[in-house]
């Protein structure tokens, strides 16, 4: 049987997880443990893509989890690049491969006919997902507590990853818009300094922390107030790409 696009797509995307696992193996440096948990991401998207006609859930969980069990160490490499500090010790990360589960996946994705397309339905699932993570009331900046929108926009963050990747295989079909990646990324990114910012707060924070400790949690804490009163200001963004997805879908 012929390969089609869609086999094509795949087959990169489970050789790069691979490559990912087999380099987190070897070395389990933070551009190893950052490149692994985006090839599992992205993996993840295609498995999520395809779930309606292909669904493995074991397959999924071993990814959700590896990914998952990488994010302590993950932040504690952010924080000691940049705060410094002792390299975090821990065992040797374990990456699956996965490999006879991937290729049974594969196989079964060779048998869908090379007409059927999923794009429309997975753009639209992406864009309700967005909605309900959008769609918690009660956020108006000051009406709330910072904890609360902190807990807000970490789990808008992650809906935010999921969809950024999703978009990437939209794109990479010729489908979607290019510029709701542009801004995914950057959205990525901003949510990803205000995480970062937290998981420092609470390493920085102590009982008997030094006078240069206090004074960079004054500044983090600052920091994160002047990014809450930012992100409330900007979130009309993300309503309107939410529109713009189901429009389109």
């Amino acid at each position: 049987m012929p390969q089609t696009p869609w086999h094509e797509q795949a087959r990169q995307l489970i050789d790069e997880y691979w490559t990912a696992a087999l380099a987190l193996r070897q070395q389990a440096g933070i551009d190893e443990v950052h490149g692994y948990r985006i090839a599992a991401r992205r993996l993840l998207a295609l498995l999520a893509l395809w779930r309606p006609l292909i669904y493995q859930p074991g397959l999924e969980r071993r990814l959700q989890r590896a990914t998952s069990t990488l994010s302590a160490l993950r932040d504690a490499q952010v924080f000691e690049e940049r705060f410094g500090g002792k390299p975090h010790a821990i065992e040797r990360p374990k990456a699956p491969m996965l490999a006879v589960r991937l290729e049974r996946w594969l196989e079964r994705l060779g048998q869908v006919p090379a007409e059927f397309n999923p794009l429309p339905l997975y753009q639209m699932q992406l864009a309700l997902c967005l909605a309900d993570g959008l769609a918690e009331p009660g956020l108006d900046g000051m009406s709330v507590s910072h904890k609360r929108q902190l807990r807000h926009w970490h789990r808008l963050r992650l809906i935010l990853k999921q969809t950024r990747y999703g978009v990437e295989l939209l794109v990479g079909q010729g489908e979607g818009d290019p510029a709701w990646l542009t801004m995914l990324v950057e959205w990525q990114n901003r949510l990803g300094q205000l995480q970062d910012a937290r998981q420092w707060l609470k390493r920085l924070g102590s009982k008997r922390a030094s006078d240069k400790r206090r004074r960079q949690q004054a500044q983090l804490k600052s920091a994160i107030r002047c990014q809450l009163q930012q992100l409330d200001c900007q979130q009309a963004e993300l309503v309107g790409l939410r529109m713009a997805m189901q429009r389109m879908a």
